[in-house]
């Protein structure tokens, strides 16, 4: 059994490692307090948290304190990672398709079943950040044995720049991962269809309705309250990823006509500033992304197919970004992107929306070559060109 555990407590610091016993870790404490006064969010925090414990947990097997970790240790970390299977991977493997394989109806390869290079990054960058608040607050150690990520000049990355100097690239510090390009994959028209039907109540239906028509992202629909719904003009107000802040979006009238009939047919506990959307169980409760996600499954189990919840939003972006009326600002205002570089990755046309134009261009017949026009003298256009006679 897995020594330390990471518990939840109702204040002050919502996440608290507990390690080895029963006892908080004063260390990862004082750094998660650091995060959480610089505002970031309590899923940030909890993240933060396992990614700590997973550390003190390898270094409890190598009999090695957390003060006296060296780079040599946190080499093995990253070589046993590459190699170990994720847990959550395993847990879900159960009547799913090989890790790593294609499906042959979305084209979209499933997860693998060892952690994936940007977990493995993020993992480095975690206890870059702690090492370095615990040589600062010297608390132990006194240096930071996870590699520093550094400009191929040698110099700090985000340093000042000299304007009389060239811009240099980034290099990947030591241990860091290749990661591989942002890939979007819109579902189909005829697929979205079929997913559609596939579902198999009207508060699902709503649910996907709002997804395709807002582009909102899972979690920020499944956090609508009473209260947040504008069935006048349309649009729903959700509390953005990352920025938290809170932001209007528009969406179909297809989405609040299913929206009526999941309230009135289904009848979810109904509270001004309650939830919106609730488990069809007997005792209903709140409906979290874990849910949303097994609904998501059991379509995809009847279709063979496996989309996610993320992939509706790329499909709403898409649908965006296919309609002349739209400009790229307009995508990104919806869609909500800090930055518009994150919008492009739609510009980008996808390989199975060229193989259409592709056979197309091999099956027009060959253009004729181009002739003199028989107003001409041919040999004094070919003297005129500097050709040949």
């Amino acid at each position: 059994m897995a020594i330390g555990r990471v518990r939840e407590v109702s204040e002050g610091l919502l996440f608290r490692v507990m390690f080895p016993d029963d006892i908080e870790h004063g260390a990862v404490s004082s750094y998660l307090r650091e995060l959480a006064a610089s505002d970031c969010s309590p899923l940030t925090i909890r993240s933060y948290a396992y990614d700590l414990l997973r550390w003190l947990r390898f270094l409890h097997d190598q009999l090695v304190s957390w003060e006296r970790a060296e780079r040599i240790h946190v080499r093995t970390f990253v070589e046993q990672l590459r190699d170990a299977p994720n847990p959550q991977r395993l847990r879900r493997r159960q009547g799913r398709p090989a890790p790593g394989s294609v499906n042959p109806k979305t084209g979209k390869r499933e997860l693998s079943a060892q952690y994936a290079p940007r977990t493995l990054n993020h993992q480095l960058s975690v206890l870059f950040g702690f090492y370095e608040h615990a040589c600062a607050a010297d608390l132990g150690p006194l240096v930071n044995p996870v590699p520093a990520q550094r400009t191929r000049g040698g110099g700090r990355v985000n340093a000042h720049h000299n304007p009389m100097e060239d811009f240099v690239v980034h290099r990947r510090a030591t241990y860091r991962q290749k990661t591989p390009r942002p890939v979007w994959r819109a579902i189909p028209d005829d697929a979205a269809t079929a997913l559609f039907k596939a579902l198999r109540s009207n508060r699902d239906r709503a649910l996907v309705s709002f997804y395709l028509s807002s582009g909102a992202r899972a979690s920020e629909l499944l956090g609508v309250r009473h209260g947040d719904l504008n069935a006048r003009d349309y649009t729903i107000t959700v509390t953005s990823k990352g920025s938290r802040a809170r932001e209007t979006v528009p969406a179909s009238v297809d989405a609040f006509f299913w929206l009526s009939l999941y309230l009135s047919q289904q009848r979810p506990p109904i509270a001004d500033g309650g939830p919106v959307w609730w488990t069809l169980r007997a005792n209903p409760g709140p409906l979290n992304y874990h849910a949303m996600r097994a609904v998501l499954t059991r379509a995809n189990a009847g279709l063979g197919t496996n989309w996610s919840l993320h992939d509706l939003r790329h499909t709403a972006a898409a649908r965006f970004m296919a309609d002349p009326a739209f400009t790229l600002v307009d995508v990104q205002t919806i869609l909500r992107h800090a930055s518009i570089t994150t919008t492009q990755i739609y510009t980008k046309p996808r390989l199975e929306d060229l193989v259409g134009k592709v056979l197309e261009h091999y099956s027009r017949p060959p253009a004729d070559a181009p002739t003199v026009d028989p107003g001409y003298d041919p040999a004094k256009v070919r003297e005129l060109l500097g050709l040949a006679p």
